[in-house]
């Protein structure tokens, strides 16, 4: 298996992963469909606002992971410091 097909396969898990998120999550799109009718919204604008909310969804997502990844990277760094801390403390 090579590199694209992998990357092809990931991104069709992602994107089935999501679908079966946001269908099986009704807190997803129920307060959309809520809004749009108690504020008697065409469909044009209850998608462009629904669109709009999905994208800040993902891009925090996408934010929250990266600032995981950033710890994950701080901490593995953090672990060769202690190590060296160690063996100078164990030479001493």
């Amino acid at each position: 298996m090579n590199m694209d097909s992998l990357s092809w396969d990931m991104i069709a898990a992602a994107i089935g992963v999501a679908a079966a998120h946001t269908v099986l999550g009704p807190d997803h799109y129920l307060p959309f469909v809520m809004l749009a009718r108690a504020r008697n919204w065409s469909r044009r604008r209850t998608l462009v606002v629904t669109i709009l909310c999905g994208l800040g969804h993902v891009g925090s997502s996408i934010v929250l992971g990266g600032l995981g990844v950033a710890a994950g990277v701080a901490l593995s760094h953090l672990r060769g410091v202690e190590g060296l801390r160690g063996g100078i403390a164990a030479w001493a």
